[in-house]
């Protein structure tokens, strides 16, 4: 890629890395897909405690949490993160099917900076991550 290009995504020199935690795993399969080609650096989980887990080691710039999940839900992953120094947590991004303003509002409050509701097209994902 050039320096040019669309896809860089870099934070500081390096690519953004980028942990999807999702227990659709064809959509979180996916959506991994989708920012590999775009030159993300993607890990994929299937649900929170694995999220929590994999973050120890792959430290993500970003990460791109379902709230509906087995083990652990997205705003119970979202406020382990929320424990981190702010100079070391991740951005945190909702995705759910629970839409509307009070899941919206429930989001806020368990720490997460963006919220996006399902079925979220793939540009409009991209255009989030791009802008961050």
């Amino acid at each position: 890629m050039s320096p040019d290009d669309d896809r860089v995504t870099h934070f500081g020199g390096r690519t953004k890395r980028v942990l999807i935690a999702d227990d659709n795993r064809d959509w979180a399969d996916g959506l991994a897909v989708l920012l590999e080609e775009q030159g993300y650096t993607v890990q994929t989980t299937y649900d929170g405690r694995e999220a929590i887990e994999a973050a120890r080691t792959f430290h993500p710039d970003i990460v791109v949490l379902d709230i509906r999940m087995p083990r652990l839900t997205g705003y119970e992953a979202a406020r382990v993160f929320n424990r981190h120094p702010q100079s070391t947590r991740p951005i945190l991004i909702a995705i759910t099917a629970w839409a509307g303003e009070s899941g919206k509002l429930r989001a806020e409050m368990s720490g997460f900076d963006y919220y996006l509701a399902k079925p979220a097209e793939p540009a409009e994902i991209l255009e989030l991550l791009k802008n961050l």
